[in-house]
């Protein structure tokens, strides 16, 4: 009786720990594209700040984002914002973060130092932006995606709203260029 009351509760136990693993995935990552969602993202941060380590930030801005679903719809836009993660996500290191950041917004988190980054960035830009093909209806029509991009390196001493506005700030100069 004993042994079945523990197996029992080693079965609770277990299926409790799986429960909670899923809600912590939930809460870290985004439903429609499953990079890192902001939370996860802004996580994963603070744990860079606190090993000190260089890195760097990448926020980019879809350009043109905003016509997409305007002309073909938000389904279509959800298509290309998926698209966009998958190219994203393969183009990127299994030790960087990739998030989205919100809306039409993505974030890279990469190990590093500028001049590493910038070399990765510059094979992003390559492999990311360019043709898509998001389904609009029953049929597929081509669209060219492109972002304004912000890179920056992490400073010692400084916090994670530091870095992310200079990246922010470095984005949104280039979306006006």
């Amino acid at each position: 009786d004993g042994r079945e009351s523990v197996a029992a509760l080693r079965t609770q136990v277990t299926t409790y720990q799986t429960k909670l693993e899923e809600a912590e995935q939930r809460a870290s990552h985004d439903a429609l594209t499953g990079l890192d969602n902001r939370q996860g993202v802004e996580t994963r941060l603070q744990h860079h700040v606190d090993t000190r380590k260089p890195f760097c930030v990448v926020m980019l801005d879809l350009n043109g984002f905003k016509q997409v679903n305007d002309t073909h719809g938000h389904e279509a836009g959800d298509d290309l914002l998926k698209q966009f993660s998958t190219e994203l996500r393969s183009a990127s290191r299994a030790t960087d973060v990739v998030g989205r950041w919100g809306g039409d917004e993505f974030i890279v988190i990469l190990d590093g130092n500028i001049a590493e980054a910038q070399s990765h960035v510059a094979r992003m830009q390559k492999w990311v932006f360019g043709s898509y093909t998001p389904h609009i209806g029953t049929e597929g029509r081509k669209i060219e995606m492109t972002a304004a991009l912000g890179l920056v390196e992490w400073q010692a001493g400084e916090t994670i709203k530091d870095v992310l506005a200079r990246a922010d700030a470095q984005m949104y100069k280039q979306k006006v260029e």
